[in-house]
């Protein structure tokens, strides 16, 4: 697989921006990513009751703002008004909710790819990913097309659907016996599961099926090295600059 394939991501990639030191899904921590040295983040999208695509990994805002409720139960004024950054510090305070139209902007003014992770609430897959496709087809100037990825293989094929030739992605906690039979049915040119179920066979299997395989979340360097030398091709990580010192890019 080529450098220039969405699929191809480099080995660290901020997690949620840098969420272990910025307010993760915000453009702050898009910023922090870059001057970490990242290049590339990866993001969660759902999107509000008037469908507008947010950045958020939650269903509601509780952890991650001074609201609460569920996201596609309130407006997009509604949710604009919440402060996301103060949770974290209060140097981040007044932090707004992001728009995905924003972000994609942030992200390829940066120059960065990215991983956007489909989270839509369950039962909402259709209206949410139809958003998200509209905003990332109209807004989208990156260099590189966007690698889209989700837990929820109803989103994935929604997203095929309506997004011909997009690139995917599967992700799962445990790799299930099966996971190259649901890979193949949904598409999917990545797998990205937790670093604790990676074995060398598996990367070896993954790589024999022409997949690429993300794991996540990887905050220290050691580990990170040793999933390395098995021969994963990235790792997610809330600390990418700790990642980057050992390992490059």
């Amino acid at each position: 697989m080529n450098h220039t394939h969405p699929a191809f991501m480099p080995k660290v990639i901020g997690h949620r921006g840098a969420a272990g030191s910025a307010p993760e899904n915000t453009l702050a921590a898009i910023v922090q990513a870059a001057a970490l040295g990242a290049k590339a983040v990866e993001l969660d999208v759902t999107v509000s009751r008037d469908g507008v695509p947010v950045l958020m990994h939650d269903e509601d805002v509780n952890r991650c703002s001074d609201g609460e409720g569920l996201v596609v139960r309130q407006d997009f004024e509604t949710l604009h008004r919440l402060d996301v950054g103060a949770w974290f510090d209060a140097r981040f305070g007044g932090e707004r909710i992001a728009t995905l139209e924003d972000a994609l902007a942030l992200i390829a003014a940066k120059g960065l790819r990215l991983n956007l992770e489909l989270k839509p609430a369950i039962g909402w897959e259709e209206p949410t990913v139809r958003a998200v496709a509209e905003v990332v087809r109209r807004a989208w100037t990156g260099d590189v097309p966007i690698l889209v990825s989700s837990f929820n293989p109803l989103a994935l094929t929604v997203y095929r659907d309506l997004m011909p030739g997009a690139v995917l992605g599967l992700i799962t906690t445990a790799v299930a016996e099966n996971w190259h039979q649901r890979l193949r049915q949904h598409h999917c040119a990545s797998f990205h599961c937790h670093h604790d179920f990676v074995t060398r066979q598996l990367v070896q299997d993954a790589h024999a099926a022409g997949v690429r395989l993300h794991v996540y979340t990887v905050n220290e360097a050691a580990r990170a090295q040793t999933l390395f030398a098995m021969g994963v091709d990235a790792v997610f990580s809330d600390h990418p600059d700790r990642i980057l010192a050992v390992v490059g890019n």
